[in-house]
């Protein structure tokens, strides 16, 4: 799979979930690898596109049980 590939896959797991994690980002783009330019820009789409990028599984927990009580 092309680098170009591998950033559309990831785009599409991310609009179906809404959620990316910082961990599957970096197993594709590790930064030694990869311009950071080109990572930002990823960043940038996937914001653009309603897709968040957290820390881990746990982030999206609390922020989901943070919009509920502000509801």
């Amino acid at each position: 799979m092309k680098g170009k590939d591998i950033e559309d896959a990831l785009v599409d797991l991310g609009l179906k979930r809404g959620v990316l994690f910082f961990r599957e980002l970096d197993e594709v783009f590790p930064a030694d690898h990869f311009p950071i330019e080109e990572v930002e820009n990823l960043l940038t789409r996937l914001h653009n596109l309603g897709v968040r990028v957290v820390e881990n599984e746990e982030s999206v927990k609390v922020r989901h049980r943070h919009r509920r009580r502000a509801a």
